[in-house]
């Protein structure tokens, strides 16, 4: 069972079926019913809008849109304020690097994100996905451009507070490290806990 606010990592070798538990979750995968629960309702039983509602869901490879950062970074709720489009991107740390921008978060990015690297895409889609502010947070592997260190202090942001629950589905073993459990992917059927802070 995970708690609330809790932050695991899913580590498991390449083709074991960690992005089979993320899509299962999202339900982008239909599934057996009570094989997954959240809050104690089977997903298989939860309307699809609304369980959507409640999961922020970063894949490896997220679309940026031809338009700005700021854009990009709100297309999940375009009412949301400037403060708060920056507090996201702190957490997601890709802040620093948009300032440095020579429009700042006016850039436009190109299609798909083209005019920036591989780990400011990835960091850009996470503050995206952050300034939805979801309960459940999945990032299957949405941090595999990134360096271990940014990596590290990324999830060390996340896990402070408790806000939300986290699911770290990744190969950066140093940055999963810093989750509250590690769970270890063994095959489709066979997993177990790593205990590592309390």
């Amino acid at each position: 069972m995970i708690e609330p606010g809790e932050t695991i990592a899913v580590v498991g070798s390449i083709g074991s079926g960690k992005t089979t538990l993320a899509n299962s979750l999202t339900r982008l995968l239909d599934i057996d019913q009570e094989q997954l629960f959240i809050d104690g309702y089977d997903v298989t039983e939860l309307d699809l809008n609304n369980l959507r509602n409640i999961i922020a869901y970063v894949p490896q490879d997220s679309f940026l849109f031809s338009t700005t950062i700021l854009n990009n970074l709100r297309y999940g709720d375009p009412l949301k304020e400037q403060f708060e489009t920056e507090i996201s991107a702190k957490q997601a740390e890709i802040h620093n690097e948009i300032l440095n921008f020579p429009q700042q978060y006016e850039t436009v990015v190109g299609e798909r994100g083209i005019t920036l690297s591989g780990g400011q895409r990835q960091r850009t889609a996470l503050a995206r996905a952050l300034l939805m502010d979801s309960p459940v947070l999945i990032l299957d592997d949405a941090l595999s451009s990134v360096d271990n260190k940014t990596a590290t202090n990324i999830l060390k942001s996340l896990s402070q507070g408790k806000q939300r629950t986290v699911f770290f589905i990744s190969h950066q073993l140093s940055a999963a490290a810093q989750t509250d459990r590690i769970f270890v992917w063994i095959t489709e059927k066979l997993f177990r806990w790593e205990h590592i802070n309390s």
